[in-house]
């Protein structure tokens, strides 16, 4: 099987400098993005340097650089103390720093707090060497969509965001941790899950969910050639017990999907971008809703 990379949502435990205002466009901006093991990037400028890509990320509260990627991009640690990033395989510390600039499609973002990992534990260029997080685009724009079939990403920022039309289902939002959560429902139980546009899977549970959900065992191995990498480290898959299971039907985001496929792995139980392909994904921050256009 081919080698995957599962990217981990990037939570921040020790809190940044607030940014100041950036350059507000007056206008939405539309970007086109790049889809690398399904997850989505977006290239942007760093410090009026080269534009790099970006992993877009949902499940990201602020933005995080491997260290090489970092000394390319200008980025220098603010002096401030230093603080962990909780990801899937463990904790590793990162050092404080602000882009002084990030221009991404026609917006100037300006002062915009960031995290430059201590180490890489990612190949160096490879997925997840450059996290755009939740939090600077949360503060500024009203809403965040992805288009998984255009391939674009739209940023709004003076209107409330509306659909185009479709089938369109919308459910409630909350942020804990700066991160964005829905509710799931499978087997008559339901649990919180991360809107994580950085996981390259769909549906992803924890051990204890597919034990309550009479799955303790069994289901498919995901097998020992298949590498999950991310902040904090890497571990083959069958290490980390990762498997699929069925289900009769998983609910969210106001679809139901019988025979639905969910990965017991480890980490927080998230939705990724495999969920999401073929749709247009919003996350709307000014209403607190997420909304999905099939």
């Amino acid at each position: 099987m081919k080698t995957l990379f599962a990217l981990l949502a990037a939570c921040l435990l020790s809190a940044c400098a607030l940014p100041f205002p950036p350059q507000n466009p007056g206008a939405d901006v539309e970007v086109p993005v790049q889809f690398k093991v399904g997850t989505p990037h977006v290239m942007a400028s760093i410090n009026g340097r080269r534009p790099i890509p970006l992993l877009l990320d949902t499940g990201a509260t602020l933005s995080v650089f491997a260290p090489e990627v970092a000394t390319a991009s200008g980025l220098v640690p603010t002096g401030g103390r230093r603080v962990q990033i909780l990801g899937v395989h463990g904790i590793i510390g990162a050092s404080q720093a602000v882009m002084n600039t990030m221009d991404l499609g026609q917006w100037q973002a300006t002062n915009v707090p960031c995290l430059v990992r201590g180490t890489s534990s990612f190949r160096p260029g490879g997925l997840g060497s450059a996290i755009l997080g939740m939090d600077h685009l949360r503060r500024h724009c009203s809403f965040l969509t992805i288009d998984y079939r255009c391939s674009t990403v739209e940023l709004g920022f003076t209107r409330a965001f509306q659909p185009r039309g479709g089938v369109v289902t919308r459910t409630p939002l909350r942020w804990v941790n700066g991160l964005p959560i829905i509710r799931v429902s499978c087997g008559g139980m339901a649990w919180d899950a991360v809107v994580d546009s950085g996981s390259s899977w769909g549906i992803v549970i924890d051990q204890r969910t597919a034990a309550r959900l009479g799955h303790a065992h069994g289901g498919m191995s995901m097998g020992r050639n298949l590498i999950l990498s991310g902040v904090g480290g890497s571990v083959r898959a069958d290490e980390a017990g990762a498997r699929t299971i069925q289900v009769p039907a998983a609910t969210l985001c106001g679809e139901t999907h019988p025979g639905a496929t969910l990965y017991v792995m480890p980490g927080p139980q998230r939705i990724g971008s495999r969920f999401w392909q073929g749709a247009r994904l919003t996350v709307d921050f000014r209403s607190n809703v997420l909304w999905l256009e099939r």
